[in-house]
């Protein structure tokens, strides 16, 4: 009777484990099937990786990169592409204080310390001139405007 008994859990343990297996087996396969449309949790590191070497990401030594305002990253950042295009994400506050988003798109050159943004529907000169400087402060690079209004740091999502 002892073996009986012993014989059935062992029959329902290799049931269970090779229920297992198949369960594992297809939920393996249907992540696979669904792949192409995971959504990364850090799609500007998945493409800053596209363009720069995972050590050049946070390098502010070179000009390429995601460059973002301390505080407000999601609502003013700029996107230096290695094709040296960009896409500057800002807002305005108008006279009636509401908040309007601006996302900018165009290309731009380096000039030593200083790089002209060219936007593809231009520029409201009250706002921004299209020039941004580079500047090192002993520690890092940073980006600012001739106004010292806007800082930039580079980093990732």
């Amino acid at each position: 009777m002892k073996k009986l008994v012993l014989g059935i859990i062992a029959v329902i343990i290799a049931i269970a484990i090779v229920a297992l297996y198949q369960f594992r087996k297809d939920e393996v396969i249907a992540t696979a099937e669904t792949a192409d449309v995971y959504q990364s949790d850090r799609p500007v590191y998945d493409q800053l990786l596209q363009e720069l070497d995972s050590t050049e990401i946070y390098n502010d030594s070179i000009i390429y990169g995601y460059w973002f305002k301390p505080h407000e990253a999601c609502y003013f950042n700029l996107f230096l592409h290695i094709d040296n295009t960009f896409v500057f994400k800002y807002y305005v506050v108008p006279n009636d204080s509401t908040i309007v988003d601006v996302v900018k798109k165009g290309s731009f050159v380096v000039d030593g310390e200083t790089i002209k943004l060219t936007a593809d529907d231009g520029w409201d000169e009250d706002v921004f001139n299209g020039i941004v400087y580079r500047k090192h402060n002993g520690t890092n690079y940073y980006l600012t405007d001739d106004e010292d209004g806007m800082y930039l740091v580079k980093g990732s999502d």
